[in-house]
């Protein structure tokens, strides 16, 4: 019994050998191999996410744009935002060395990608501000270009799509009161990382 199992695993590793020669001799010299192609990326078709985001992502986002974009926090002294029906916002506005806090209600209404805040009440502290008041002040404060100010409406509107979209730009697609969500879509050209990351 012992002879036939000795047999067996004879062959086997003959079977082993031979295979793993034959093998190895069909593998190319490494002065004969190139690489393969790399698949080639645009640099001018911006790379996509779709993502939702509830109120503590906007606070951070809020907090980065007032420390990060200089146009923003010309304007806007700190910015906190509570989700309902509703959006509440507690802002500081600056008004040349002062800053004026409010607490505004707005309904939002999402167009093409931007988003309109209509203004349905604000006060200071306790005491209710009237909304042509109050779209005075804000229609003479210096905000960036993307912003619009229409006191006529009491709306005001954050056009994402035409901030600087370097190096990522933002499109808002829909706001949720039931999930208290705000769904966006974010899109980044790879030319722009490398830029930032070489600058």
């Amino acid at each position: 019994m012992w002879k036939k199992a000795f047999v067996v695993l004879l062959s086997l590793n003959l079977f082993v050998v031979v295979g793993g020669a034959l093998w190895w001799g069909t593998l190319p010299k490494a002065s004969s191999v190139q690489p393969p192609q790399a698949a080639v990326m645009s640099n001018d078709k911006p790379a996509t996410i779709q993502l939702s985001v509830g109120q503590d992502a906007i606070n951070s986002y809020l907090e980065y744009a007032l420390s990060e974009q200089a146009d923003v926090s010309q304007v806007v002294s700190y910015a906190n935002v509570q989700f309902a029906d509703t959006w509440t916002v507690q802002i500081g506005l600056k008004l040349k060395d002062r800053v004026i806090p409010c607490n505004i209600v707005f309904t939002p209404t999402v167009a093409n990608g931007n988003l309109i805040l209509h203004v349905e009440s604000a006060t200071t502290g306790d005491l209710p501000v009237p909304l042509g008041a109050l779209f005075f002040v804000m229609s003479h404060l210096p905000w960036p270009a993307w912003i619009a100010v229409d006191g006529a409406n009491h709306d005001l509107h954050l056009n994402f799509t035409e901030r600087p979209q370097q190096p990522y730009g933002v499109r808002i697609l829909g706001y949720s009161a039931a999930t208290r969500e705000v769904s966006l879509q974010v899109s980044i050209l790879p030319k722009s990382l490398l830029s930032t990351t070489h600058s």
